[in-house]
């Protein structure tokens, strides 16, 4: 996405060293509409702020470069209205931290999904031929009782999530946009989900069906 606004690609590997009056010259650049200069902030404040964001949530690394993006994104679109005394870290800083809280609270909503395993087994297999194009066939007469057996292995978010993805036909992108979660949280959580209804068995659990 800043690859199509800027017109070329950034390097946050190299940044730049540079006094506080020359980056205060930078921003009143960007403010103006410089790409060279949006360019010049992104990559000096990259590390450091990922370095910060890494020791509030560490394990959320991808989600935290997307925040990092989406904040230089709101603050080009919103440039002409940016403080030129702004201290730019700082607020890197505040931002990337509430942006991660939001994310993280909105992964605690799925703690208020009711369980109706009985009723979702159901709506699984409605769908079966779905279904049965991601799990591994397997030649069994009594099938529908082991994925529906299965299904119910599934944790509240697991079997929200393959819902989404899978019957709903959402892809995670607008999964995550949609429900405002991590990006690895969506990604980890329906691989999860594969590996129990393929083996029929839980993560640290020898239970096999």
């Amino acid at each position: 996405m800043l690859r199509l606004i800027l017109g070329y690609s950034l390097n946050p590997q190299y940044p730049l060293i540079m006094t506080a009056a020359q980056e205060s010259f930078y921003i009143q650049q960007f403010k103006n509409g410089d790409n060279c200069a949006f360019q010049v902030l992104y990559n000096h404040h990259y590390k450091s702020i990922l370095r910060y964001g890494r020791s509030c949530f560490p394990y959320y690394d991808d989600d935290l470069k997307d925040a990092y993006q989406d904040i230089f994104m709101s603050l080009w679109k919103g440039r002409e209205r940016l403080n030129e005394d702004i201290v730019l870290e700082h607020y890197l800083k505040r931002s990337i931290k509430n942006h991660m809280i939001k994310v993280k609270k909105n992964e605690l909503k799925f703690d208020s999904i009711p369980e109706d395993k009985d009723n979702l087994s159901l709506n699984f297999y409605d769908d079966w031929n779905k279904l049965a194009s991601i799990i591994e066939s397997e030649n069994t007469s009594n099938q529908e009782c082991i994925y529906n057996q299965r299904l119910n292995l599934l944790t509240k978010r697991q079997r929200f999530l393959f819902t989404e993805r899978f019957i709903k036909e959402k892809s995670p992108e607008e999964i995550m946009e949609e429900h405002k979660l991590a990006r690895q949280t969506v990604y980890n959580t329906i691989y999860n989900c594969l590996t129990v209804l393929k083996t029929g068995k839980k993560k640290n659990n020898n239970q096999i069906i």
